[in-house]
């Protein structure tokens, strides 16, 4: 056979694969593990969450039996006089509250209509808790207690924090919450019922209703949801408070 014949059929000359090929296929590869990650982000987060509530779990069972055990044998009024139940949770709050570190669980928060039940953590103290980045890493554990408004039975309002969509997303349906709708919070020192009044949307840097008397609970989330253009906000009457100890704090 002539090679020179012009009849005769080369064979194809294999392509050569340059670099710009090699480029898009690592760029192809890294959007799919970025979209892979950016779909379980809901999922892993979430878990993260019921660890850390695990762990907080058995951190409040703790400190509830220390405190209690420290009321009672430590902090007995023996005087023969009567106080109201009103004002035995105050004092206890507010024996309670000067042992809380910025992480420590307060207590438990229950909301039968959206079967919420979590433990609330103690946010950070003074005007940090104003900053947005403030409690950012609490909140990735459960919800969490504005540090610079009082605790149960100390005054008002209860503020508490939570997310909306990401790390086991607590507060997801806080908006299907109905006004006479029933939330409870459990401390070591007393149990709480509160009903729901009402319920509104503010902007981020709306900090008034933090000092919203007149209101036992104040609860907010972003809203709406996988944004944090506001903040929805509930607001909670108290109903009934029974403190669960008949220590007689001096």
């Amino acid at each position: 056979m002539d090679p020179t014949d012009p009849t005769v059929e080369k064979p194809p000359t294999p392509r050569k694969h340059g670099g710009r090929s090699r480029w898009l296929r690592l760029a192809g590869d890294l959007l799919l593990i970025a979209g892979g990650l950016v779909l379980a982000y809901p999922f892993w987060s979430a878990a993260y969450a019921q660890v850390q509530q695990s762990r907080l779990d058995s951190t409040y069972r703790e400190q509830s039996a220390a405190f209690t055990a420290a009321v009672v044998s430590g902090n007995l009024d023996t005087h023969k006089r009567t106080i109201s139940d009103a004002e035995m949770v105050r004092r206890m709050a507010a024996v309670y509250a000067r042992g809380l570190k910025t992480g420590d669980p307060i207590g438990r928060l229950r909301i039968p209509r959206i079967k919420l039940d979590r433990l609330v953590q103690q946010g950070v103290e003074g005007r940090k808790g104003l900053d947005p980045n403030g409690d950012s890493s609490l909140l990735r554990s459960g919800p969490v207690h504005y540090a610079l408004t009082p605790l149960p039975g100390a005054g008002e309002p209860f503020a508490v924090a939570g997310h909306r969509t990401t790390y086991g997303a607590p507060f997801y349906e806080l908006d299907k919450l109905r006004k006479g709708d029933p939330i409870y919070v459990d401390t070591p020192y007393a149990k709480f019922r509160y009903a729901v009044a009402k319920e509104t949307t503010v902007d981020p840097t709306d900090i008034s209703v933090l000092n919203d008397r007149g209101y036992g609970l104040v609860l907010t989330t972003c809203t709406p949801p996988y944004s944090a253009a506001h903040r929805l906000v509930v607001w909670a009457t108290l109903e009934k408070v029974k403190p669960l100890t008949k220590a007689r704090v001096r």
